[in-house]
């Protein structure tokens, strides 16, 4: 068992297939707890950013804050847990959660790290037996969640601030630990580890990490 050492797992597109938040959104519609136009400019949001038209802003992220607006903790968790269920376990990326649990296994501490809301990603990572994990988190007033970011939203350059922190705080070595992702946006996390692993990487990751002899998990 090796406890020096932390693995570190983006969520969207690393364990999971897919952007979280637009199929949340596509959940949340099937159940009518929202619009179509909420469903649609969620969609061409997306679409344009596939597409590289747009990049992520806090904004875009916060909306997923708002499909949450006036209820509470319980009502949200319940929630999040049925669509991990129902939508998101059956495109759990085999080789990614192959190696969470290989790293599991050696009694390696295991860290998602995600810019996803944080009730969405704790209920994909509970089930998956995993320590700790990082999300987005949104603010709770008098026991209802305001549709409000709290903090900063944790994404790119943001979670290797985080996983320093983790790395500090349990006093690990980088070199030794692990960093998983799919886009190049979370260069900054990979690169503050010893060993880098991209998962199913977009074109920008990949040459990146061709040229940097990194491991590749298709």
């Amino acid at each position: 068992m090796d406890r020096d050492a932390i693995a570190f797992f983006d969520l969207d597109g690393t364990l999971v297939a897919g952007q979280t938040q637009q199929l949340l959104v596509r959940y949340l519609r099937a159940k009518r707890l929202v619009g179509v136009a909420d469903l649609i400019g969620v969609g061409l949001w997306f679409g344009a950013y596939k597409l590289g038209l747009v990049k992520p802003t806090d904004r875009a992220r916060a909306r997923g804050a708002q499909f949450m607006a006036g209820h509470t903790w319980v009502e949200i968790d319940e929630l999040m847990r049925e669509f991990a269920s129902e939508v998101l376990k059956p495109r759990l990326h085999a080789g990614a959660v192959e190696a969470l649990r290989g790293h599991q296994s050696e009694g390696e501490y295991v860290v998602v790290l995600s810019a996803a809301i944080q009730p969405l990603v704790e209920a994909v990572c509970r089930p998956l037996g995993v320590e700790a994990c990082e999300g987005t988190r949104l603010e709770l007033v008098e026991g209802l969640y305001s549709g409000r970011i709290e903090g900063r939203q944790l994404y790119g350059a943001e979670k290797a601030v985080v996983a320093r922190r983790y790395l500090e705080e349990r006093g690990v070595d980088p070199r030794r630990c692990f960093a998983y992702a799919d886009h190049e946006t979370d260069l900054e996390l990979l690169r503050l580890v010893g060993r880098p692993v991209a998962v199913s990487p977009r074109p920008g990751l990949l040459r990146v990490a061709t040229e940097s002899g990194w491991r590749v998990i298709e």
